[in-house]
């Protein structure tokens, strides 16, 4: 049996008070489940929650075999350094790097002092397997989905077992994520998992009596009739969905979805409806139609139109986010998503300043015209990234940052604008009261 410490880094680097608002850690969990499956020792440690040195460093010096940790390309990645050099000056671990930023950027983060390997794409399997190797003694460094070797085999999600939450400690986290299917069948030239070898995974999901059967577990064991599902786009197999909302109607649960707008007619929505959804975010990221096929996001103005309309009248509370500062973008194009929003008024909702991701196709856009350059070092790559999207970080856009600045205040007072009793009433639909930490997040928009 191995020992193996998984860590989720802050994603504010110096906080040193627990995060209210922090978010479960989900892909952690999912791979500590099949470890511990496999009969190895599993503690999780949330740096969000437990922004403590000194209780982290206690715990490193228990030499684990293994000390595994998500880095995502944000200001994450100054902590998750951090923590790697804690770990390499403190034991004897093996730091393993996973998730968004070593699949995405592998080469750079292989170059840092404080990575032994990194694992790319998905990690249950892949992690497994070198836990397994390194207890008989065999090197793993050939494996497929360590470091530069050839991509892992897709894994099949419903052979994987369910997430264990114990492994986490569920009543410090604000809301209960419970997830469906992995990655995304659309192409969206801003997204990770859209473009390019190192994108994280292809469109799958669990069949229909795998996803009924979790959420009726989860929900049960775990005492949570309101949670959030995570998929980018829960009913995209509008056949499973049919199935889902038949046996979910009568599980007395309220949860909320992210869902693309082309899914959001009222058959579909009657579905959502029956089975409990009580919110969407539709990302509906511009008003206009040229932004939106720059973006590839594969829908019109109409579209999203409609969506939130019909969202209205069947009793979806609807939270639409945009994304203003794009490359290309006008200032007309800009009083277009203003216009989007005054003629539709979705119920909540949030702008943020964009900023491109790696190896997606919009990062290629930006490198290729000389718009932002490669950063050379991991500390490059979180300096890039401010905390949220409210600021501009990295300038992708003609538009002055005084003007953007602008339209960003606008356009969140717009879609907020004398909505807070509204949205505590809906918040106490949804079921998730009281908590008076939830009552102040709620009042601030979500971008």
């Amino acid at each position: 049996m191995s020992k193996i410490l998984l860590i989720q880094p802050s994603f504010e680097p110096g906080l040193t008070v627990p995060n209210l608002n922090s978010t479960m850690p989900l892909g952690l969990i999912y791979i500590g489940t099949v470890l511990k499956h496999n009969g190895h020792q599993i503690k999780i440690f949330d740096r969000n929650l437990n922004p403590s040195d000194q209780e982290l460093l206690n715990l490193i010096r228990k030499n684990y075999d293994f000390i595994g940790i998500s880095s995502y390309t944000s200001r994450m990645l100054y902590d998750a350094i951090k923590v790697s050099k804690m770990a390499k000056e403190n034991s004897n671990s093996i730091v393993v790097w996973g998730s968004y930023h070593a699949t995405s950027v592998p080469e750079n983060t292989l170059k840092n002092e404080y990575v032994d390997y990194i694992v790319r794409g998905e990690g249950e399997e892949t992690f497994l397997n070198m836990v397994n190797l390194h207890e008989k003694g065999k090197s793993f460094s050939n494996l497929n989905g360590v470091n530069l070797n050839p991509a892992a085999p897709a894994i099949d999600m419903d052979k994987l077992p369910f997430p264990d939450y114990d492994l986490v400690e569920v009543k410090k986290y604000p809301n209960f994520y419970i997830s469906t299917s992995r990655g995304c069948p659309y192409r969206c030239s801003f997204c990770y998992n859209s473009y390019g070898p190192n994108c994280m995974q292809p469109y799958k999901e669990f069949s229909f009596n795998k996803s009924v059967e979790l959420i009726r577990n989860l929900s049960s064991k775990y005492k949570k009739r309101t949670f959030t599902i995570v998929d980018d786009n829960f009913p995209s197999n509008r056949e499973r969905l049919k199935l889902m909302s038949r046996e979910m109607r009568n599980m007395d649960i309220k949860f909320d979805i992210c869902c693309r707008a082309n899914y959001c007619d009222m058959e579909t929505l009657s579905y959502l409806k029956k089975a409990g959804c009580w919110q969407i975010q539709i990302g509906v990221e511009s008003g206009s139609q040229r932004v939106l096929n720059f973006l590839k996001k594969g829908t019109t103005v109409k579209m999203n139109a409609d969506a939130i309309n019909n969202c209205h009248k069947i009793g979806i509370m609807t939270h639409a986010s945009f994304m203003i500062g794009i490359p290309t973008e006008t200032i007309e194009e800009l009083n277009e998503t203003l216009r989007f929003v005054k003629n539709n008024k979705p119920d909540l909702g949030g702008a943020g300043i964009f900023q491109p991701f790696p190896r997606t196709k919009l990062w290629d856009y930006c490198m290729e015209r000389g718009i932002i350059k490669e950063p050379k070092t991991t500390e490059e790559w979180a300096g890039l990234y401010p905390t949220g999207y409210n600021k501009v970080n990295m300038k992708v856009s003609d538009i002055p940052n005084e003007t953007l600045m602008q339209y960003h205040h606008n356009l969140n007072k717009m879609i907020n604008k004398g909505r807070n009793l509204k949205k505590i009433f809906l918040y106490l639909k949804s079921r998730r009261m009281p908590d008076y930490r939830r009552v102040i997040s709620i009042l601030k928009p979500r971008i």
